[in-house]
């Protein structure tokens, strides 16, 4: 079973997100900021992290960074609500993302995108 963690700081949203995706067979761990979604991922090691852009302590970008450095492995989902510029887009890829959602997205093709990116890794890397 593959482990998430969603960051977000819409509580709504992430409780949302965690039910449908564990109901796809997720286990799904939670965090409202920045700060607590890296020292969330230290702890579960999740397989995919799905993050909002804009947080009130940091932004994605940030924790994007961060994460990426700690595992190449790690599968990164930048989530925002507006569009983003190509330069905004180009920063997240060379910050290591993986993907992006603009909300409001289909959480049906989000468990897609999750189990074709989970089904690219390669073992051990």
């Amino acid at each position: 079973m593959a482990k998430l963690l969603i960051i977000d700081d819409d509580a709504h949203l992430r409780e949302s997100l965690a039910e449908v995706l564990e109901l796809e067979g997720f286990e799904c761990s939670q965090a409202g900021t920045a700060h607590s979604g890296i020292e969330a991922a230290k702890k579960v090691d999740p397989d995919v992290v799905i993050m909002d852009i804009q947080l009130p302590d940091s932004s994605g970008f940030q924790i994007c960074q961060t994460l990426r450095k700690r595992s190449r492995q790690t599968i990164l989902i930048m989530m925002t609500g507006r569009f983003l510029s190509s330069e905004e887009k180009k920063q997240g890829f060379e910050l290591g993302a993986d993907e992006y959602i603009t909300k409001p997205f289909d959480l049906a093709e989000l468990s897609i995108r999750i189990k074709q990116l989970l089904s690219r890794r390669t073992p051990g890397g």
